[in-house]
């Protein structure tokens, strides 16, 4: 998760944003983060640029309808990702990961800097630069964990941010 941040917080330093999305209760997930991230609970903390794919379904059904459920994240990270982005997949208990997963692949061939959060036992996780599990069967262990895991990533992010503000260092 360490690595996670400090990766995280280059990207925000170098003017990305936050790109989140996943299916279900993922597809939640992703609009808490982003609203972490754009609207801070704790005062003084920096406002960082972040969106969820998940919050337009004007945009989903439509992708959906015309290119396949497969595509409806992808395609938007196509027209709305930058290499100093960040996308930031949440994979699915279930293992049905095929949106997410190709996402991922588009944001990795892009160059943003991909990030999958899941439970440790749904496959393998290719072309993501950070993963960070969570190892249980039970799906509310799981969901509760991915929300504080979350909220850590948030405050290394800021952690390293205000490191960086302090020293000036890089890494």
């Amino acid at each position: 998760m360490s690595r996670a941040g400090a990766a995280m917080a280059a990207r925000f330093s170098a003017g990305g944003k936050l790109i989140a999305f996943g299916n279900g209760a993922g597809s939640t997930d992703a609009q808490h983060v982003a609203v972490e991230f754009v609207h801070p609970v704790i005062a003084g903390k920096r406002v960082l640029p972040a969106i969820a794919l998940t919050s337009d379904v004007a945009t989903i059904s439509g992708i959906a309808d015309r290119e396949g459920w497969e595509q409806v994240f992808a395609r938007q990270i196509q027209h709305l990702g930058r290499p100093c982005d960040i996308a930031f997949g949440f994979i699915p208990p279930d293992g049905s990961t095929g949106n997410v997963l190709r996402a991922l692949l588009v944001a990795q061939g892009m160059g943003l800097l991909t990030v999958a959060l899941g439970r440790d036992d749904t496959g393998p996780i290719v072309a993501v630069d950070h993963t960070v599990t969570v190892k249980s069967a039970n799906p509310q262990i799981v969901k509760e964990m991915e929300v504080t895991i979350c909220h850590i990533l948030w405050e290394l992010v800021h952690a390293f941010l205000g490191r960086r503000a302090v020293t000036g260092a890089t890494r």
